[in-house]
């Protein structure tokens, strides 16, 4: 067991903008190692993992701090993540499945009989608890592998390296179904040079696009479930098949200047069609500024507000009659 592959993993969730706190916990809901998790929401989780650890499979708590989504790493682990109340159902699971998907084939021991709950230190007792076992298996070992002969292969045929592929190359529009690329799983790598670079451009918003692309998708459903302008999508969607991450068609003669003539200037605006007297006071004005006429940056700009703050206003509605319409400018 590499305790620094789990460390690794929850490093992921711990520098998530939109994660508020995470646990790893035991599959009888004790609390192992914790980061900003809630003590108040301690007790809840517990009776979640106690009602069905019979067959407990990932499962989603709704609270009012935020959603909470419950996944088994193993038959000894549960991890418990905490999300900001704006973000999307799916795209809290899909954060939660990658980081999965980051501990598998890890092996992680067993809990000790006795422990200091939600103890970031108890990392390291995981990694000593890993590494006497690694120590007994290699003591069993009474024989050595023998070595193999070194044979003498023919010279592998140097590849000519490809044309430097630029975002102007690929052209997207609303109904495009970007699919995933060669480098889709690099990308996604927390310990990647593709990752350090894609989050150097654009933070967390590359990798919360590319959770979403399924080969089914379309670049404008990409930006309805994130409440984005698909505009700022299909930026990235480009930038992401100029590095092989997805893959997208081939502009023709004219880069960006032929995208431009396919796609035009496609904008998503926010139209509430609820009932205007079941909306908070607070939010109120926001909500009205909602007519389908203006873009999310724009209500923002008329309100005076930050555009996260009209993003997660959005989704608040979003069951009570919020949409997002497209035009055509």
């Amino acid at each position: 067991m590499a305790s620094g592959d789990l460390e690794r993993a929850l490093s992921k969730l711990r520098f998530d903008d939109q994660v508020i706190g995470y646990s790893l916990m035991t599959k009888q809901g004790r609390p192992f190692v914790s980061f900003s998790f809630p003590d108040d929401l301690f007790p809840r989780v517990k009776e979640s993992i106690g009602l069905y650890k019979t067959d407990l499979r990932l499962m989603t708590i709704d609270t009012d701090m935020g959603l909470v989504v419950l996944a088994p790493v193993d038959e000894n682990w549960i991890l418990s993540v905490l999300y900001v109340p704006e973000l999307q159902l799916g795209l809290a699971i899909a954060k939660t499945k990658n980081v999965l998907r980051m501990l598998e084939g890890v092996e992680l021991p067993p809990p000790p009989e006795e422990f200091e709950e939600a103890a970031e230190s108890n990392l390291e007792v995981l990694e000593e608890i890993g590494m006497q076992a690694a120590s007994t298996d290699a003591a069993s070992t009474t024989m050595a592998e023998p070595t193999p002969e070194p044979t003498s292969e023919p010279a592998a045929e140097v590849a000519t390296p490809e044309a430097e592929l630029k975002p102007s190359d690929f052209v997207a529009v609303t109904s495009t179904v970007p699919k995933k690329g060669e480098s889709f799983s690099t990308a996604l790598s927390l310990d990647s040079d593709l990752y350090a670079e894609m989050k150097n451009h654009y933070r967390n918003f590359g990798f919360d696009v590319l959770m979403l692309v399924d080969n089914t998708m379309t670049a404008g459903e990409i930006a309805e479930s994130m409440f984005q302008p698909t505009e700022r999508v299909i930026e990235l969607l480009k930038w992401a098949a100029s590095k092989r991450i997805v893959e997208l068609p081939r502009a023709e003669g004219g880069g960006d200047e032929a995208a431009g003539r396919i796609s035009g200037r496609f904008v998503k605006c926010p139209k509430y069609e609820g009932d205007l007297n079941k909306v908070d006071s607070s939010h109120l004005e926001i909500v009205k500024l909602c007519d389908g006429s203006r873009t999310t940056e724009e209500v923002a700009k008329a309100a005076n507000v930050p555009t996260p703050r009209v993003v997660q206003i959005l989704a608040k509605y979003r069951k009570f009659g919020m949409k997002i319409i497209g035009k055509r400018l």
